[in-house]
């Protein structure tokens, strides 16, 4: 049974990833952050996370580019991603569409929303209802 949630942040905004870090905290949350694809990709395959916050203005191969990466792992094909892009141009949203990306927000954005997200998006906990016996009279 899996208690904490494995959170990847990839964007190349420290700052960002802070607001996020910071806003996502819980004791059941594990948080790791990259600044580029690349690192991210790596990061990616060593810890398997649960749901993925993933910038699409990157230096370097860009965050669309890593999707197609990532779509070629199996061991990430569970992952739940949320792009979070400065771009709300229609042709990235129908690109991000063909990963089958859970959400796209747009900056700016209210920092509750994305908790919100990953709350909706985290995996379930198995909790285990326990009924006492009846008493028969």
């Amino acid at each position: 049974m899996k208690l904490t949630t494995t959170i990847l942040i990839i964007d190349d905004d420290s700052d960002l990833r802070k607001l996020l870090r910071k806003s996502l905290a819980s004791s059941h949350r594990v948080i790791h952050e990259a600044d580029t694809a690349e690192e991210g990709l790596r990061l990616a395959l060593d810890i398997s996370p649960d749901v993925l916050l993933l910038d699409i203005g990157l230096p370097g191969l860009d965050g669309f580019s890593l999707c197609h990466a990532m779509d070629e792992e199996p061991t990430l094909w569970n992952m739940k991603t949320v792009i979070i892009s400065g771009h709300d141009a229609a042709a990235d949203i129908g690109l991000a569409n063909q990963f089958y990306i859970e959400a796209y927000v747009v900056k700016p954005f209210s920092p509750r929303r994305v908790v919100e997200l990953v709350e909706r998006l985290e995996p379930r906990r198995h909790e285990m209802l326990v009924v006492p016996a009846e008493q028969h009279d």
